[in-house]
C-alpha cells in the first residue's frame, strides 16, 4: 500500500502494489503489513533474496514507512 502526495495538490493517491512492481519508484509513504516469518521472508523463498525484496520495500518512501507485524520478522531485527 503507498500513499503519495501530488506536487501542490492536498489529494492523496492510493496505489496498491507488489514490492516486486515497486522497484525503481518513489513515493512519499510506504506501508509494508505482514512483516512476520513465514510471509516476509517467506518459509519456502531463499533467505538472501526475500531480504533485498524487504530492501526495495523499505528504500521506496522518501518520507516514512509504516511496518505491520504480529510476530517480529527476522528482517525487523536487522533494521
Amino acid at each position: 500500500l503507498v500513499l503519495n502526495n501530488e506536487e501542490n495538490n492536498k489529494d492523496y493517491t492510493i496505489d496498491i502494489m507488489t514490492i516486486h512492481s515497486s522497484k525503481g519508484l518513489e513515493y512519499d509513504y510506504v506501508f509494508i503489513p505482514d512483516v512476520n516469518n513465514n510471509l516476509l521472508p517467506h518459509k519456502k523463498g531463499i533467505l538472501e533474496e526475500e531480504r533485498r525484496l524487504f530492501y526495495v520495500g523499505i528504500t521506496r518512501a522518501k518520507t516514512g514507512v509504516f511496518i505491520s507485524s504480529v510476530k517480529k520478522s527476522s528482517f525487523l531485527a536487522e533494521i
